[in-house]
This record gives structure tokens, sequence and C-alpha cells, in this order.
């Protein structure tokens, strides 16, 4: 290794204009990548912070403006003819449904859905779990979200009768489905509603700081093999 290192010195370090863009080039984008995963991994945390604050916090009532994981509490009559199955929602390796269901507020009238939690589907799938919920005035509380439209395996996003079966908890494709506007974000219910199904602990971010923070370490290794690489090509190129 010391003849090699001595060897190496002898030499000219020039490894060409093609391999110095090379290296340049994939070294920026190593590094602004690790870099990237860092402020990912920053960013989840702080989300994270904010929810388990908001999580324990007591509900304010609801507003125009309230935000994505807020917790807050509406007042208002249940709907329950037009109510929404999320399919594909497993529950401890069980499949089942989340059910959507309208709820119309007190104070300005608008309609806002309520995820009231998980139902187990049954063996014939064409045959519907029981869902019926009777039109009364409750007050429910409960943590707002905004899904993703994620990855769905059909073309048909939501079926045609009610209660109809969605591939998605999106609440952009789900409230064209009804002939009014919904509130913009879905309330999930507290699991002390009359009304409420199997809860289902809500997860804010589907990747963990400590993810992030192992994939930006892999690409700052990436990034010193690679000018290791660089160096060693550069004067072993050069050897007489």
């Amino acid at each position: 290794c010391i003849y090699t290192f001595i060897d190496m010195k002898k030499n000219n370090f020039n490894p060409g204009t093609r391999i110095t863009i090379f290296f340049v080039t994939f070294a920026i984008i190593f590094f602004s990548l690790g870099l990237w995963q860092i402020e990912r991994g920053q960013a989840k945390t702080v989300l994270l912070d904010e929810f388990d604050k908001n999580s324990v916090i007591e509900p304010q009532e609801i507003k125009q403006d309230s935000k994505k994981w807020e917790r807050v509490y509406v007042e208002g009559t249940w709907y329950g003819a037009n109510q929404i199955l999320i399919d594909n929602v497993i529950n401890g390796g069980i499949a089942g449904y989340k059910v959507l269901t309208p709820f119309r507020l007190n104070e300005t009238g608008d309609l806002i859905l309520i995820d009231r939690g998980w139902i187990k589907r049954n063996r014939n799938m064409s045959d519907l779990p029981n869902i019926s919920i009777k039109d009364i005035k409750e007050r429910v509380s409960g943590i707002l979200e905004s899904p993703e439209l994620g990855l769905v395996l059909s073309d048909e996003l939501v079926s045609g009768e009610w209660p109809k079966i969605s591939q998605t908890k999106n609440i952009d494709v789900i409230s064209k489905e009804y002939n009014e506007s919904i509130y913009p974000l879905i309330l999930l219910a507290d699991p002390i509603s009359r009304y409420s199904l199997e809860y289902i602990k809500i997860n804010p971010t589907n990747m963990t700081p400590v993810k992030h923070y192992g994939y930006s370490a892999q690409w700052f290794l990436m990034f010193i093999v690679l000018c290791g690489m660089y160096v060693w090509y550069g004067y072993k190129k050069n050897e007489k």
C-alpha cells in the first residue's frame, strides 16, 4: 500500500475531461440528494411533533379556515343516505372498508365527510356490510385530514350506486360524487360517537424521519465512494 501511494504521487493527477464532467455531475447529484433527505427528515420531525401536540389538546369548533391535523368538533345532523366505503383497508390482516358519512353542519348547512371508522368486509364482496345510520343530531370531535390520491388498482375510482365504493380516500375525488359542495377536509371521528366503528389510529406520514436520515447516509456514502474512485482513476490513468 505504501509503495502504491508513492507511485501515485510520482504521477500527475489527470483523470481526463469526460471523467471529470461525469464526476462533477454525479457528485452534485449525490450530495444534493443527501441534503434533501436531511431536510425531509427534519420536516417530518416537525410534522410529527405538531401532530402529537394537536392530538392531545381540546378540540375547537370547526371553521372555514381550519387546517389539516387540527382537532375540531362539529355539531349537526348525520346524513346516512349517501355514504361512501373506502375499499381495500387492511386492519389486523383483515380486509375491510373505511366508512365516510356526510354530516350537515348546524351553523352553515354545509356538508362534511366524517370517517366513522373501519368495518370488516363480508365474504361475499357483493354483499356490503351494514353501515346504516339514523339522521340524528350529534356533536362529533376528531382530527382533520386530507388523504392523498395514492396508488389505485382500478380504473373506476368510485362505483355508481349508493352506498358507493371508492378506491381512494382523496377528498377531491370523493367530493365529485355529491351535488353540493363538501368541506375540503375529512374529519376522522374520535371513537366516542354512538355511531363509531372500529377506530384506526391515523398515521400522518408514511416514512419516519429515521428512514430519511438513513437514505441521506446512503447518498453521502455514494458521494464519498465516487470521490475516492475519481482520485484513484486520476492517478491510475497516468501510471507509466
